[in-house]
């Protein structure tokens, strides 16, 4: 999943025999992409449009899908964030280590930022896919199969239905949110679908 079209990317025409499925405004297509070994890997891919609800409910459709009648292995959101720490730059790759929502406050109730439905702050993806896909990416930036893009990192991304753009913001939840590398509109309430669907997921965001 991506928040638009354009982060999508060219997966969608890299995909063979092309299943779709519509719900309201939300398509999603589903297909089989080739490996070099000739194996298949079926994918389904669509965008959500911008912001947590957005997010949620393609996730939440996407799951229920299911047009192989196979169940989902992993979910993986792609798109482009802001950056919060100083050392990021334009192109570079942050894979999220955990993911936040900065904008959710339930407080006397729950401390700032905990999230309800999971009792934490923090949503922290699969351990293994995280460093497997690290690892997969850095040796292909190593070997400059991927030359468009800058530097890679791990770190913290926090979400919220705002579009960040002045420094004094980006300055308080840098204060208030200790390690936080980028901010984006999707990714961590994506993954609180996931997580309470019981699903591996993964955030990565440039």
């Amino acid at each position: 999943l991506s928040a638009m079209p354009e982060e999508v990317g060219i997966i969608l025409k890299n995909l063979k025999n092309v299943k779709t499925s519509k719900s309201g405004d939300l398509e999603l297509f589903s297909g089989k992409f080739i490996l070099e070994n000739s194996k298949e890997v079926l994918i389904t891919t669509a965008w959500s449009g911008w912001g947590k609800v957005s997010a949620a409910r393609a996730t939440t459709r996407l799951l229920a899908s299911n047009l192989y009648s196979i169940p989902v292995d992993i979910l993986i959101f792609t798109g482009v964030a802001g950056a919060v720490d100083a050392k990021l730059k334009k192109w570079d790759v942050i894979l999220a280590e955990s993911v936040i929502q900065h904008d959710m406050d339930a407080r006397p109730i729950f401390d700032k930022y905990v999230i309800p439905a999971l009792n934490s702050k923090k949503i922290i993806p699969d351990s293994e896919i995280l460093v497997n896909t690290f690892m997969g990416l850095k040796k292909e930036l190593n070997q400059k199969s991927l030359s468009t893009f800058g530097s890679l990192y791990r770190g913290l991304i926090a979400t919220g239905d705002m579009f960040i753009s002045n420094t004094k913001k980006i300055n308080q939840l840098s204060k208030e949110i200790s390690g936080l590398y980028a901010v984006e509109m999707e990714g961590a309430a994506f993954a609180q679908v996931a997580s309470q669907e019981k699903v591996k997921w993964l955030v990565t965001d440039i």
